[in-house]
């Protein structure tokens, strides 16, 4: 017989499997006797017991331990049996009689200990042991009885004198119950080897895992012990608990049932076991209404069973099962039946215990019951607390306690958290004996400590201590999904976005369908601005839970995206699904209703619907009529009215919101507002934050009032406002920081600097930003030091980018994504991103592609990385792949503009002009002040030659930008006056972009090219030169650019020693394949000048055969011109390659006067007028009919071609622009007026 094994079931009282297991011994082993008939006697089968006991009594050793096993038996019966009784204290008496042997005095000992009785145990074990002083078995019994009573030295001691009998297995078991459970369980993984197929070790391994927490281990070890024996009620128990503790409730059930099973089969007469099943799982399972369920079928087993005695104890713990259960479907709006039906059975259940017992336990759970359906609060409550309180239920009574918070018998909030907070100290108490397992969770009942958190007032100071409770709560249970939800909300009323953010993220790793963390995670992204992130988890919440589209709050935050695009129409379309939706379980707190209400009327407002907005505002009047939340009709109405001009009156209903109301700081945010944008009274805006401070004078107010200071230019309020604040919250990092960036914005850098450094982890990566601003790269790597990779890593690079060794910034990159295992998806997205963007710099287009696509890989739906990718696509020139992503992306988000902005781009680069025009002009109609897409449709229209079609776009973006000029205007409409032939309304208009970052270089290039332009005048080049002196490089590409513009300067100059030195710089730009087409038509130009045409011609025909580009487009073109002159001029022979190069330029720019004027003139060599004519028809028109010297030669041309009429009219119309040119009078006009007479 294993008496390890025997000794660790009895003692866990499972009494069945210890008859079971002693049935062969209990025959011939005393021991094995007394263990199965005290198991049987303790489930009732007395006459069982005494039959086996029967055969013991006269064996000598044996006798007095069995006589009184037998006199326990008889005792434990309802109806005790008087006359035997007396029989077997007559033979005990006579036993006694006689000397004791050692054995003798053990088996008594066993006997006392196995009925409870340690003291009398303890006496006869160490009588026995003087007798045998190294009897291992009585070493090992005192050993239990001392770690019974809590003297685990002395236990210690024993168990390790029993153990010098090596194959005392249950000298070794107890000694690792003497030590902490990290060495215990070195020791028991010996035992575990010793007995392969035994299941006591293996079991009480698992147990000390649980102490322990080592949840993977366990769950290997589970595995394994299931292996040996899959129906062991220890391992199934245990193998339960852990799939709770993970939150797999799904897969917890069917074990639940297997244990019920095995209960029934093997301990169905233990109603305690079953007892302790519901103890366990009611109060770990998060409210989980399956395992309710399944646990009834315990509550029935253990109500059968029961004796009277004992009846009351499981009749509440029965009774407190289904107020679990009926409180949990009452949060979830379940069918009211049903929880009627269970709170009727929790009454009935807690009030027959309540009669049975004199404890008040089930009277104080009996108003729980009441207090689940909270409109049941009546007088007889407060009646019934308050005798409670006299028969002293109120004192060290958690339970009761909550009841009184939650009868709202105490109102004053400081008074709530502090009764919450006692309650919450004395749960606690009474798990501290205990180590982490099955009794200290009985003990600590996390669910009852959520529900203390769920009473906490809606305080900073009732959710501070929210906090505190779920996370203990949520330590204790990992996979408690309610719990952790609930932390996440209060995180999320405290403003630790980042906190709640990483709870709801961890819910949706152990729950992928769980909708609320799906919700609540894609809230935090839109609060905190990142609408694409928001977006992507809604997503992936759909995409794991259809049933997330019933959600009220996902309608609500569809919304935010929607309003977030000004997709007005959109907005209100989900927000009135919103509230079809909102309806029991799913839908949403009066705070989110309020705001839903307050997103609507708005809504209605910016679509003009003025009607729909007051009636939305009317409804929501009704609905939140009588709570706080009323006031947000009251911002709503001042809205209204401020969108029918009525300043005043939205103003006066703003201060009606009163102080202490939970709008009150939004109303001054928006009256402060109006201030500001309405009345640009700057004043008025910071009074109102300065009354947020007057009325609560906290942190966040005064930091509120600090950024109003810095919105209307007030730095040195601002500064000492956050100082202030500074001084209410010195510990504050993010404060720190906040003060730091205010000195960076008024350029007092060494207080930012130290500010910063003031800020912890928080500030060290703003702060080595700084100081990589100020040219100090070294001590910005330094201000690094103490973050890790993962967190540093993007700045780390750019320090390096700054010292130009971008090999070492993108090895830091690549080496942070190695511990993408610890960072999220986002942050792995970034860093293949910058490493992207290294790459693309130093021009490894290749790498660059791939490590987009590994970006993507993270984030799929980054519209931003796909635009990065495309743009990349387009540069190397696939524009397959380039047409595919972005249709890609515009069938998930048919309006991104970028990626329409690319598809019109790559349209344009095909020469398909038609087609590009179509799709500038569909973004301008939804964007007319998306300048990008507005300079490209005026390039487009000029090469289509309908510079005009322009027009309307450019009168479109002017009144979007309401009479204001924008640099990105100034930009379109020089753009548009330059190739209109207006070159002094281009030059102004350039000139009024000049200084904006975005648009200023190029109109500077712009403006240059006009001036070198003017005749080739040494006044144009002086102009050119110092427009060109403004321009500040930023990087290689830029000095190149530069350089390239600075040679054609020189070529205007005339000056021979100039464009010596400008060929010098041109032969070395030549090199570049970014500027290789410029710096060949520079070079050409500069051998033109120098009478060397052979070497221009060799130098243009180099490039003449390159593809057509958008970046190299002009210069191109006008390589292709030159040396289409040069064949010209050199004669008839080369007249076809001339033709086919103009043409070529016309294909792509049909406005180009130089092309037209250039086929005229090959066609006048070819004696072909008519088509000279219409060539210089052509080029005339497109010059606006301003260019004298044209005008000259289509007027020539109609002369040699005999259309007299046509060529006065030309005549007339140079010389009426241009009086003081008579060449044409004489040569022309005078002589065409004679022939049209005859």
């Amino acid at each position: 017989m294993d008496l390890m094994s025997i000794n660790y079931y009895y003692r866990h009282r499972l009494y069945g499997t210890v008859s079971r297991l002693t049935t062969t011994a209990a025959t011939i082993d005393p021991v094995a006797a007394l263990y199965k008939a005290l198991s049987l006697s303790n489930l009732g089968h007395v006459s069982e017991a005494l039959q086996i006991l029967s055969t013991f009594l006269m064996q000598s050793d044996a006798s007095i331990a069995c006589i009184k096993a037998s006199i326990y038996a008889h005792n434990s019966c309802q109806v005790v049996d008087r006359e035997a009784v007396s029989n077997f204290e007559d033979m005990l008496r006579d036993k006694l009689k006689n000397n004791r042997s050692s054995r003798s005095l053990y088996l008594e000992a066993l006997y006392l200990y196995l009925i409870g009785d340690n003291d009398n145990a303890i006496s006869a074990a160490e009588t026995s042991l003087k007798l045998e002083a190294n009897s291992s078995k009585v070493l090992s019994l005192l050993g239990w009885l001392n770690l019974d009573l809590k003297k685990i030295r002395v236990a210690a001691r024993y168990f390790v004198q029993a153990l010098q009998d090596k194959e005392n297995s249950d000298a070794g078991l107890g000694e690792i119950h003497c030590i902490n459970p990290i060495d215990g369980l070195t020791k028991i993984n010996k035992l575990v080897v010793r007995h392969p197929k035994e299941m006591v070790p293996i079991i009480h391994k698992m147990e000390l895992l649980l102490n322990v927490r080592q949840w993977d281990t366990l769950a290997d070890t589970i595995l394994r012990a299931s292996g040996i024996d899959s129906t062991n009620i220890s391992v199934l128990q245990i193998q339960a608990l852990k799939h709770i503790i993970d939150g797999k409730y799904e897969e917890a059930v069917p074990v639940l049932e297997k244990l019920y099973n095995e209960l029934e089969k093997q301990e169905s007469k233990a109603w305690w076991l079953f007892l302790d099943n519901i103890s366990l799982f009611s109060r770990i399972c998060g409210g989980n209404v399956k395992i309710y369920s399944c646990l009834e079928h315990y509550a029935k087993s253990a109500l059968r069973v029961c004796t009277v005695k004992e009846s009351p104890k499981v009749l509440l713990e029965v009774g407190h099962l289904y107020y679990l259960w009926a409180k949990q479907l009452y949060s979830q709006g379940e069918n009211d039946n049903e929880i009627r039906e269970r709170l009727k059975l929790a009454e009935g259940n807690l009030r027959r215990a309540a009669n049975s017992d004199e404890s008040t336990r089930s009277l104080v759970f009996l108003i729980m019951v009441e207090l689940v359906y909270k409109n049941s609060i009546r007088k007889q409550i407060y009646d019934q607390l308050d005798l409670l309180s006299g028969l002293g239920a109120d004192r060290d009574n958690p339970e009761f306690s909550l009841a009184k918070v939650l009868a709202r018998a105490v109102t004053d909030h400081d008074t709530i958290v502090q009764i919450l907070d006692k309650a919450v100290t004395a749960q606690q108490a009474k798990s501290s004996a205990t180590k982490y397992g099955i009794p200290y969770l009985i003990s600590l009942d996390p669910q009852f400590l959520v529900d203390i958190a769920a009473a906490y007032p809606k305080t900073k100071t009732g959710e501070k201590h929210r906090i505190r409770v779920l996370m203990l709560v949520v330590e204790t249970i990992p996979g408690f999904i309610n719990a952790s939800l609930d932390l996440g909300r209060a995180h999320l009323a405290a403003d630790q976005l980042d906190e709640a953010l990483n709870i709801f993220e961890h819910v949706t790793s152990i729950d992928s369908n769980n909708p609320y963390a799906y919700l609540l995670q894609a809230q935090i992204h839109i609060m905190k601005g990142d609408f694409e992130k928001g977006r992507n988890i809604l997503d992936i919440g759909l995409a794991n839970n259809l049933q997330i589209m019933e959600f009220a709050k996902y309608h609500l935050l569809l919304a935010n995206l929607a309003k977030f695009r000004n997709n007005y129409e959109m907005t209100i379309n989900e927000l009135k699904q919103a509230i079809t939706m909102n309806k029991g379980k799913n839908g949403l707190t009066l705070e989110e209703l309020s705001e839903l209400y307050l997103d609507l009327s708005a809504a209605y407002m910016k679509t003009k619907k003025i009607k729909e907005a007051t009636e939305a505002i009317k409804e929501a009047r009704e609905l939140l009529s009588g709570t706080d939340d009323t006031s947000v009709v009251t911002i709503a109405q001042a809205r209204l009215s401020l969108t029918n001009g009525d300043i005043r009156g939205a103003l006066s209903l703003l201060s009606s919101v009163p102080k202490g109301n939970p709008f009150y700081i939004q109303a001054q945010k928006e009256k402060a507002d109006i201030y500001l944008n309405e009345l640009q009274d700057g004043v008025g805006y910071s009074q109102c934050y300065q009354a947020l401070v007057e009325a609560d004078p906290t942190t966040e107010n005064l930091t509120m009032l600090a950024d109003a200071y810095m919105n209307i230019q007030e730095s040195e309020l601002a500064v000492q406002t956050y100082e202030k604040a500074m001084s209410t919250n010195a510990d504050d990092n993010k404060l720190s920081c906040k003060l730091a960036r205010v000195f960076v914005k008024c350029h007092q850098y060494s207080k930012a600097i130290k500010a910063y450094k003031n800020s912890g982890e928080d500030g060290s990566l703003e702060l080595a930003e700084l100081l990589l601003k100020l040219g100090q790269p070294d001590k910005a790597e330094q201000a690094l030091t103490n973050l890790p990779l993962s967190r540093k890593a993007i700045t780390l690079a750019k320090i390096y980018e700054k010292l130009n060794d971008f090999p070492k910034a993108v090895s830091t990159l690549r080496e942070a994504t190695s511990l993408q295992h610890s960072i999220d998806h986002e942050w792995s997205a970034k860093l293949y991103r910058q490493m992207a963007v290294y790459c693309t710099s130093q021009r490894d287009y290749k790498q660059a592609i791939d490590l987009y696509k590994k970006a993507l890989h993270y984030t799929p739906n980054d519209s931003a990385l796909h635009i990065a990718l495309v743009k990349l696509y387009m540069q190397v020139d696939d524009w397959s792949n380039c047409e595919d992503a972005c249709k890609a992306i515009l069938s998930r988000e048919p309006e991104n503009e970028p990626a329409l902005l690319t598809t019109a781009d790559l349209a344009l680069r095909r020469v398909d002009l038609p087609s590009a025009m179509k799709h500038f002009s569909s973004i301008l109609d939804r964007r007319p002040d998306y300048w990008v897409a507005l300079a490209r449709l005026i390039e487009v229209c000029r090469r289509c030659d309908k510079l005009d079609s322009a027009l309307p776009y450019l009168q479109m973006a002017k009144e979007k930008s309401g009479g204001h000029s924008s640099p990105g205007l100034s930009y379109c409409k020089g753009l548009y006056e330059w190739y209109r032939g207006d070159t002094q309304a281009a030059v102004a208009s350039f000139n009024s972009a000049r200084t904006d970052a975005e648009w200023g270089p190029q109109a500077v290039y712009n403006m240059i090219e006009i001036s070198l332009s003017q005749n080739g005048t040494n006044g144009g080049a002086t102009t050119a030169h110092r427009l060109l002196a403004e321009l500040k490089p930023r990087g290689e590409d830029e000095e190149n650019t530069i350089g390239l513009v600075e040679g054609f300067i020189r070529l205007a100059t005339g000056d021979k020693s100039e464009i010596e030195r400008a060929i010098i710089d041109f032969t070395s730009l030549a090199n570049s394949d970014l500027l290789r087409v410029g710096a060949s038509l520079g070079l050409a130009m500069g051998y033109v000048e120098q009478n060397q045409m052979s070497r221009a011609k060799a130098v243009l025909k180099r490039v003449a055969k390159l593809p057509w580009s958008l970046e190299e487009a002009d210069y191109l073109e006008r390589c292709w011109l030159m040396l289409a002159e040069i064949y010209i001029n050199s004669g008839t022979q080369q007249a076809a390659q001339a033709q086919d190069l103009l043409n070529r330029v016309i294909v792509h720019n049909r406005s180009c006067i130089k092309a037209f004027t250039l086929l005229a003139t090959l066609a006048t060599k070819e004696n072909n007028y008519q088509k000279a004519v219409e060539h210089y028809r052509q080029a005339w028109r497109l010059s606006g009919e301003s260019d004298p010297s044209l005008g000259y030669k289509l007027g020539y041309t109609q002369l040699k071609n005999k259309q007299y009429a046509d060529a006065i009219s030309t005549c007339q119309r140079v010389l009426q622009l241009h009086p003081d040119y008579p060449k044409i009078r004489k040569e022309i006009l005078d002589k065409a007026l004679p022939r049209l007479r005859t």
